[in-house]
């Protein structure tokens, strides 16, 4: 939602333009320092704590940003103030809230499916599940925006807390991760964790074993008789604790780099061509603030509904790997871009952008599938952060850039977007994506 409004509504707030691709930078970065972070504590810390933290650091940033434009457009805030609100609001806070969601959902993809067409079909549905939120907040920002353009913002706080209600009572109790396997132990038994710690701090050598009583029922009759249960393990009656970090995963790993290289361009031309969307559809079509916003959530929404559609309609039927995606995918972005670059009317914008999300719908899934598959089970909480944050990195600069750029001449963005994913189909057509492969069953 404040993707559709974000463009437009900085001009109606009279904030420079820079302003916009500032805000989305720092999310960028923040969503870049974080991911592997809020991947790896996925698997520790467990995903109810982590989206339900995620989600809290979300309403803080949508309350802050609201509060910001309001006082704006009321007269009682500059606009340096203004600016630097919305910019910590749009940006760390709203940064290190996204950046939780996408890993959190890869590995628990990763975990629930054992081969490469499994993995491909689960990250397809995922990423198609994000692009219809997308699509929703698109439409909702859109009928939104036609009464006034500052009602999204404001509506944004509200969707927040729904979600945030739904998950908490949504969303299931992680299970806890035992020590090891012992025996049941009862309340009663429980209330002698003290006494029985200091046993077995002071004495020299472990109680002798008694073979011939199940260890059950000599529980029972001790705590029955009210003596203590040199027996009970410590480890048993430890307070739950999270599990422990997995191993992290570096950017510059020879089996997840080629993957990276093959989708980053793809990356880096969706944050270029979705910040200036607003401005390429006021401008190209002689358009106000106010008439702008429901013409750039169309653009938006056909973006959104090409990625969905090749997410959770053409990739799982069409059964391919992840490298025939990846290679596929880019030439169609590729050519859908270099069309959105001369694009002057409304129906060959939508057109062109529909196609490019078309093609990152099928590059997404094959690059997070592939990275996924080239490393180990215990590893996939480290690959979900660097994979999430391979996109997320495009958009430090390719914000920032692309409204400079943009400023000095509407065309020099799209040449460098075309420069950038050109040079990441040469690198998924080049035989060494074929060195990021694994095998197709997951230990």
């Amino acid at each position: 939602m404040l993707n559709v409004s974000i463009a437009p509504l900085a001009r109606a707030l009279q904030l420079p333009e820079w302003v916009v691709g500032l805000a989305v930078s720092l999310a960028a970065l923040a969503v870049t320092l974080l991911s592997q972070f809020w991947g790896r504590r996925s698997i520790s810390w467990g995903r109810r704590r982590v989206l339900l933290t995620a989600l809290s650091l979300a309403l803080v940033a949508a309350c802050l940003f609201s509060s910001a434009v309001w006082l704006r457009a009321a007269g009682a805030w500059g606009a340096t103030l203004t600016a630097v609100s919305i910019v910590l609001a749009r940006g760390p806070f709203f940064g290190g809230a996204v950046a939780a969601i996408p890993p959190t959902g890869q590995a628990l993809i990763a975990q629930a499916t054992a081969t490469e067409s499994a993995r491909v079909r689960g990250m397809s549905t995922f990423s198609g599940a994000v692009q219809l939120s997308i699509v929703v907040g698109s439409v909702v920002s859109s009928l939104l925006g036609t009464w006034s353009i500052y009602a999204p913002v404001h509506a944004t706080p509200v969707f927040v807390v729904i979600a945030l209600l739904v998950g908490w009572f949504g969303i299931p109790h992680d299970a806890v991760p035992q020590a090891a396997a012992s025996p049941a132990i009862s309340p009663q038994a429980a209330g002698f964790r003290g006494r029985a710690r200091h046993r077995q701090t002071a004495a020299a050598a472990p109680p002798p074993a008694q073979p011939t009583t199940p260890p059950a029922q000599e529980t029972a009759s001790q705590t029955l008789a009210g003596a203590p249960q040199p027996q009970v393990a410590a480890p048993t009656l430890q307070a739950p604790t999270a599990a422990p970090l997995p191993p992290k995963v570096r950017w510059t790993d020879r089996r997840v780099l080629p993957w990276i290289g093959s989708a980053f361009g793809m990356f880096f031309t969706a944050g270029v061509v979705q910040i200036i969307t607003g401005f390429i559809v006021q401008d190209r079509l002689a358009l106000s603030s106010e008439q702008a916003v429901p013409l750039t959530a169309v653009m938006l929404l056909a973006n959104a509904a090409g990625a969905m559609l090749s997410q959770l309609v053409m990739v799982p039927r069409l059964g391919w790997g992840p490298r025939r995606l990846v290679r596929v995918g880019g030439l169609v972005a590729l050519l859908a871009l270099a069309c959105l670059t001369v694009a002057s009317q409304l129906w060959f914008l939508a057109l062109a952008t529909f196609l490019v999300g078309l093609g990152g719908g099928m590059v997404g899934p094959g690059f997070t599938a592939g990275g996924s598959l080239a490393v180990s089970a215990q590893e996939q909480g480290g690959v979900a952060g660097v994979l999430n944050a391979t996109g997320a990195s495009t958009w430090i600069f390719a914000p920032v850039l692309a409204t400079a750029l943009y400023g000095w001449w509407p065309l020099a963005p799209f040449l460098l977007a075309l420069v950038v994913l050109t040079l990441s189909v040469a690198v998924a057509w080049s035989p060494v994506l074929a060195k990021g492969r694994r095998r197709t069953t997951v230990p």
